[in-house]
């Protein structure tokens, strides 16, 4: 039989390289960090090789270390998802991290069908808007607004073009051949006014010395309060598409310019954790996004 090194020291190693962090390692296996740093230490003793490069808190492989993970990272997913098959707990659960205004408003309503088409496969959603509030490394698949971060692979959605929408009842008031008629309505923006201005600018009018423009910290708002019949917001097919088809909303695309960040991506995970499943998830996100 082959040589074996301590298991422990692979399952150590295996976790700080995934994680990049032996923090996250060390609540992973629920131990010290210093455990696993001495079990990393162990390691490359038995192997007479430099597995990871440790810069303060930053943490990178070397070309052996990553040799190493790259087989043993698969082996360890291997024994895991056999011991699931065989203890019954055959599901894999894919984290999925979204923006907030996408997953309420755009990807939560349709999850349904997506579980209903892959039942083996469970998904753990949650929702941030800053990039800077979550660790990407936490996750298999990001949809957003945000750069694809180190180790993902990046698909836009599709062009994404924003439009003013209004409640029924203030769209049969609007000159809709006149853009300038939106000003006799309150503006409603999620970001700051500019999102307005950019949209006057593409319309080629001037902004009036007087605008009723009230301001919310998310798009999702800014529609929801539309939706009351008072005002006037900014927005486009993810997020307003499903009030719009219901008849809540009415939209006035022929008024529509593309906001420069406003396009969402999808980011999945570059490695082979869970790769069959995220490709499955991948696929369902862009037959939804190409059925619409």
């Amino acid at each position: 039989m082959n040589k074996m090194p301590p298991l422990k020291a692979v399952q150590a190693f295996e976790a700080t390289a995934r994680h990049l962090s032996f923090s996250r390692a060390a609540a992973e296996l629920c131990v010290t960090q210093s455990a696993i740093s001495h079990q990393v230490r162990a390691l490359e003793d038995f192997l007479g090789k430099k597995l990871l490069v440790r810069n303060g808190k930053l943490i990178s492989l070397t070309h052996e270390g990553d040799t190493f993970y790259s087989v043993v990272g698969d082996c360890l997913r291997r024994v895991g998802s056999v011991t699931e098959h065989l203890t019954g707990k055959a599901k894999t659960t894919l984290k999925v991290m979204a923006q907030t205004t996408l997953a309420s408003e755009w990807l939560m309503p349709r999850l349904q069908g997506f579980h209903a088409h892959f039942p083996e496969i469970d998904t753990r959603l949650d929702t941030f808007v800053m990039t800077s509030s979550f660790d990407a490394a936490d996750y298999d698949i990001l949809l957003g607004a945000w750069p694809a971060p180190d180790g993902f692979i990046s698909n836009k959605l599709k062009d994404n073009s924003w439009y003013p929408v209004c409640a029924p009842e203030v769209y049969e008031q609007i000159d809709t051949a006149d853009p300038a008629s939106l000003f006799a309505y309150p503006l409603y923006s999620s970001e700051e006014g500019s999102d307005w201005s950019l949209w006057m600018q593409h319309q080629g009018i001037r902004k009036p010395p007087t605008v009723d423009m009230r301001h919310f910290n998310l798009s999702l708002l800014s529609l929801r309060a539309a939706c009351w019949g008072e005002g006037i917001a900014l927005s486009h097919d993810f997020v307003g598409g499903d009030l719009i088809a219901s008849g809540r909303l009415m939209a006035l695309k022929h008024f529509s310019y593309s906001l420069p960040w406003g396009q969402y991506y999808m980011h999945h995970r570059s490695s082979a954790h869970h790769a069959p499943e995220i490709a499955a998830f991948v696929d369902w996100v862009s037959r939804q996004v190409g059925a619409e």
